[in-house]
């Protein structure tokens, strides 16, 4: 396979990677804030580089899929967000989808489409871990094995601190067999992570940009301090957050025996030696090539791999082409009946089958 493109949605920017016959290419980066302005700047980049093949860009996930073949209906699926005139990612899919790169550009399933998650781990859950998660461990997987370790001898808990979130992702003998999302899990920086069940009885509706704050820097805003980067936290509130990180590592290794903790994010890259101090653990950062932001990366090793390029073997591994089904599907009977409507429609419309596309020939 010529050119893979992996693209990754972050809070704060945009990045395209590429692998040329699986070797570092380049990378382009745009802010979120550019992006939302005029998405196109991204499709001006794209017809640049002449791609083969692309993934990325999944949100919460889909089973793997062409951007050519989505509906609405999915792409609520990836985002999650019932407010279509939101600029950005949501704007991004429409148009990719629509262009001539739609046909060679696939969907990265979340952690809970994994076949190798348990189906009880997902009882009640949609964020275990969003697509670039999955991304970051096939970027994890290619590391160790290029360091020597074969796939059934890795055992790791990867953990990914950014300045929005933080989640915790569980593999054993080189497959995925558990997750805690940034929203499902422990406070971060600017997120509160999980929500306590009775403090959303007292809310009651609330915007999807809620879950982006009431995180630490909102604690220290409400006691008189104003910190804006992770760089400016005091020492102290430091020690608050790897306590938290520490609590997801512990919560996602019960499904581990012996395991290695890998690490990325803004926070590792930024206190990681804090970090090592305060928890006593000899963590792996999570270098992958060393050239883009590793879900971007991860996201070409994904693509490269769905086209039988020299990555195929991760991407069999992890099992993503048999992803299957919806992050809602584990939502019980008597819980889903309280979900909100999508344009006056249950989002149960079964059957959720035709989210599974065959992707056994792939081209």
């Amino acid at each position: 396979m010529a050119v893979a493109v992996g693209i990754d949605a972050g809070t704060s920017s945009f990045e395209i990677f590429a692998l040329e016959e699986g070797k570092p290419m380049l990378k382009r980066t745009f802010s979120t804030s550019e992006v939302r302005k005029m998405p196109e700047i991204v499709l001006r980049e794209l017809k640049k580089i002449n791609p083969d093949v692309m993934a990325g860009l999944s949100g919460y996930g889909l089973p793997v899929k062409r951007f050519s073949e989505l509906r609405d209906k999915d792409i609520f699926l990836m985002t999650l967000n019932f407010d279509k005139t939101v600029m950005g990612a949501r704007s991004l899919i429409d148009l990719i989808r629509r262009s001539e790169f739609g046909r060679i550009t696939w969907t990265i399933p979340g952690i809970i489409h994994l076949p190798t998650v348990p189906e009880y781990r997902k009882l009640n859950r949609i964020d275990m871990g969003t697509s670039d998660k999955l991304c970051s461990v096939a970027l994890a997987i290619y590391q160790l094995a290029k360091e020597g370790k074969p796939f059934n001898e890795q055992n790791f808990v990867l953990v990914e601190a950014g300045y929005g979130f933080s989640a915790f992702i569980a593999v054993k003998n080189g497959k995925i067999v558990d997750g805690i999302g940034g929203t499902s899990g422990f406070p971060s920086f600017s997120s509160l992570g999980s929500m306590d069940g009775e403090l959303a009885y007292l809310l009651g509706d609330f915007p999807k940009s809620m879950l982006f704050s009431g995180g630490i820097r909102s604690l220290l805003r409400d006691r008189g301090t104003n910190v804006d980067r992770l760089e400016d936290l005091p020492e102290f509130t430091v020690e608050w957050i790897c306590e938290f990180i520490m609590k997801g590592i512990r919560a996602v290794s019960v499904s581990l025996d012996e395991f290695d903790v890998i690490v990325s994010g803004k926070f590792f890259d930024v206190f990681c030696d804090e970090f090592k101090e305060f928890s006593g653990i000899e963590v792996v950062k999570l270098k992958g090539f060393g050239m883009a932001k590793q879900s971007a990366e991860g996201a070409a090793i994904i693509a490269n791999g769905l086209a039988g390029g020299e990555f195929k073997d991760i991407v069999d591994r992890l099992e993503i082409r048999k992803a299957k089904g919806s992050v809602l599907d584990y939502i019980t009977s008597d819980i889903r009946k309280y979900l909100r409507p999508q344009n006056g429609r249950s989002l149960f419309i079964q059957p959720f089958e035709s989210l599974t596309d065959s992707v056994d020939n792939l081209s």
